[in-house]
């Protein structure tokens, strides 16, 4: 049966069944995305980012640059100082669009608040 806690990717040769707790983030090449993964060798899959990121929004996925889809699940801290840096887990730092900042900071806010309630 299947499992909604994971994604299939394709490649050339290979299926992977990843559970989705276990993507750090995910990284645009053109048409070609690179699925970065806790204590696994990347994944490289020929479809855009765009594909995934409607896929994985619902799955605390944010889009916070037009090349990366970060995991929310491991975001450990944001450094102000360095142009709002996304720090992952594994010190894995994303780069945030000046666009995105708002939308990122409202996200956190909102997990802030609901964090608060339990």
């Amino acid at each position: 049966m299947f499992d909604e806690n994971r994604i299939i990717l394709h490649t050339s040769d290979t299926i992977f069944l990843i559970d989705i707790k276990d993507i750090l983030y995910c990284r645009s090449d053109n048409s070609y995305t690179t699925f970065f993964l806790l204590n696994q060798e990347p994944v490289i899959v020929s479809r855009n980012i765009k594909d995934y990121e409607s896929q994985l929004a619902t799955c605390g996925f944010i889009r916070p640059h037009q090349s990366y889809l970060v995991n929310l699940t491991h975001l450990r801290k944001i450094d102000k100082s360095s142009g709002f840096t996304m720090i992952l887990t594994g010190n894995i730092q994303i780069p945030t669009s000046s666009r995105k900042k708002r939308e990122i900071l409202q996200i956190l806010l909102k997990e802030s608040r609901f964090q608060a309630e339990i």
